[in-house]
């Protein structure tokens, strides 16, 4: 890994859950937030952001699984990849539909006729809303189940908290963004840096604590 690359995918371990807060508190505490208007373009381009950020940070773990994990790791990791990057593009293009909508639209009303016949395209309601998304959290799930190390479970486990508490109720969406950023911060430690650049702690190649 590049040290850009490794950069990038630090980043990417904070941007990505804070902006899933910024995008969840705009929706649930803004005037406004789910009508055409400024709080809805604001909220979705940070949720916009934050899943190609997911996307950045599903590729450096896989990155950082593969500098010191074993054959088996390293092919769940890729997997856990692929995965990912399918459910960031799928909630991608949500999230642009969602602008498109928001711009186009004079009033609320008007957006939800933009949304009836964007999904009623056939198959884009499975592919981008109710289905593809989903494996954004799948691959997130798998990669992180690759990861070793002190704290590796527990991140993990707020993981799976965090992403059931948004599946719950969307109202839940900026605890869940608060259980990523909790979940992804030993992860920062342990991206490899380049030699000669500094230091990071190495995923370790022993057996997952308890």
């Amino acid at each position: 890994m590049t040290e850009r690359a490794a950069r990038l995918t630090r980043f990417s371990l904070v941007a990505a859950p804070v902006l899933i807060v910024v995008y969840g508190s705009v929706r649930l505490l803004v005037d406004g937030a789910k009508e055409p208007g400024t709080a809805w373009a604001a909220g979705h381009f940070a949720f916009l952001f934050a899943v190609l950020l997911f996307g950045v940070a599903c590729e450096g773990l896989r990155r950082t699984v593969a500098a010191s994990g074993g054959p088996a790791r390293r092919r769940m990791a890729g997997a856990g990849t692929v995965a990912g990057l399918v459910g960031t593009t799928a909630a991608a293009a949500q999230a642009v539909i969602d602008l498109y909508a928001g711009f186009r639209a004079a009033d609320k009303p008007e957006m939800r006729e933009i949304f009836a016949q964007v999904q009623g395209v056939p198959g884009v309601m499975p592919a981008v809303y109710t289905v593809g998304p989903l494996f954004l959290y799948l691959g997130m799930i798998t990669l992180l189940a690759t990861v070793r190390g002190p704290g590796s479970v527990r991140s993990l486990l707020l993981f799976v908290l965090g992403t059931a508490a948004i599946a719950t109720n969307l109202d839940l969406m900026p605890l869940g963004g608060l259980c990523y950023l909790l979940a992804f911060a030993p992860l920062r430690r342990r991206v490899p840096t380049p030699p000669g650049t500094g230091t990071a702690s190495p995923v370790a190649t022993g057996s997952r604590p308890a």
